[in-house]
């Protein structure tokens, strides 16, 4: 006489189905979680690399050259890369009363409005990726 305490093959397969059925959610979680971990670090990194830029335009002279934005209402923007990342510097001058661009834009010294708007924009170099942006307004 045979002993039934073995399992058949379609005992087993039910049993790996069931097993996997129970796995795949499981596995797409884990997946969406390591995903949504990246972007938030490097979240994280776009805005440490911000706020250190802010953090050095505070540290500069109102009149220092690398916020002088005289002639154009587009102001002063400078690009550059640190590791692998993009980072624009963008300064102009605002009417201190409304805090839009002055009607007659500064030419000179003699004309400065004495509020500068500086915004930092941090993104990766990727296209399309995620970007910081800190604005900063600059007085005497």
């Amino acid at each position: 006489m045979r002993s039934k305490s073995g399992l058949t093959l379609v005992e087993i397969l039910i049993s790996l189905t069931v097993i996997t059925m129970a796995l795949v959610p499981i596995i797409n979680f884990y997946n969406y979680y390591l995903k949504e971990n990246f972007k938030s670090n490097v979240k994280t990194q776009l805005k440490f690399l911000a706020q250190e830029e802010v953090e050095k335009v505070i540290a500069m002279d109102y009149r220092s050259k690398q916020l002088e934005c005289f002639g154009s209402t587009a102001g002063l923007t400078n690009f550059y890369e640190k590791e692998n990342f993009l980072i624009k510097t963008n300064v102009v001058f605002l009417d201190p009363e409304t805090g839009e661009l002055p009607e007659s834009y500064p030419a000179s010294d003699k004309d400065d409005t004495q509020l500068k708007r500086v915004t930092i924009s941090v993104s990766k170099k990727n296209p399309g990726s995620e970007q910081v942006d800190m604005i900063y307004f600059k007085t005497p």
